[in-house]
């Protein structure tokens, strides 16, 4: 089993000066084979690391069975190591705590396609931008196609009539801090926009996973956005989470 992990450790291009608190947690925790929906992810957020390494196993071989390609495979998982850079980043040690989004991709059910990602749900695809380089227009329309292609070959059981994004990413009052001509700025006119509700999770991405107003004194800026952002929310300023909707056959 512990093989296994360390296989997926590799394979998803976790630190090399992680190794051996990686090791001494893999001696530490007590780890025994069973499938992710037994697995109760409550107990340790330090073993939750190394399992969800273990999973990626069976996951592979949906994969392979499906003849899904292993860059997909790669591209999805690696969620499992930003998650990961995440935890150690808030708490100093190894673990993984966003284990129910995890679920998503050991589910077959969320699948990154280049710049994003997305999710099966009741008749929509589900976007979702993970954590990397830069979104230009270019790179989310070629995935958006390119979903439209993974979805009809591999689960042409799926029907949808439309793409959902809910983010903060849709929210216009970030285009005060970034631009009308920006990427982001471009990735929102791509959306129609359906509702907003009072957000603070665009400070869990411009700044780390635990921030919010009432402790955001205590995060440093990295960023010109991320200094305004600042100002602005300590200042008494509201950001918004929107829901927006793409029709599948719209010419994007």
């Amino acid at each position: 089993m512990k093989q296994i992990i360390r296989k997926w450790y590799k394979k998803l291009g976790f630190p090399t000066e992680w190794d051996d608190e990686f090791e001494n947690l893999l001696e530490k925790e007590k780890l025994s084979p069973c499938t992710f929906e037994e697995y109760d992810d409550k107990e340790s957020l330090a073993r939750n690391l190394p399992m969800f390494l273990y999973f990626c196993e069976n996951v592979e071989k949906q994969y392979k069975e499906l003849g899904i390609s292993e860059k997909v495979l790669l591209d999805t998982l690696s969620d499992i190591l930003i998650w990961a850079k995440m935890f150690k980043s808030i708490y100093g040690t190894l673990g993984l705590e966003e284990t129910k989004w995890i679920s998503r991709h050991l589910g077959l059910r969320l699948f990154r396609l280049g710049r994003l990602q997305f999710c099966m749900a009741e008749g929509e695809l589900e976007i979702h931008i993970p954590e990397g380089e830069s979104m230009t227009p270019e790179l989310c329309r070629d995935s958006i196609e390119r979903s439209k292609t993974f979805f009809a070959k591999y689960f042409p059981e799926f029907v949808y009539s439309k793409y959902t994004c809910h983010s903060w990413l849709l929210d216009d009052t970030i285009l005060n801090f970034v631009g009308k001509d920006s990427n982001i700025a471009k990735f929102m006119r791509m959306f129609d926009i359906k509702s907003r509700e009072e957000s603070y999770s665009a400070l869990k991405y411009v700044f780390r996973h635990d921030a919010r107003p009432e402790n955001l004194e205590g995060f440093e800026p990295k960023s010109r956005m991320a200094k305004e952002i600042k100002e602005y929310v300590t200042s008494g300023g509201k950001l918004y989470e929107v829901l927006g909707e793409i029709p599948k056959n719209k010419e994007i």
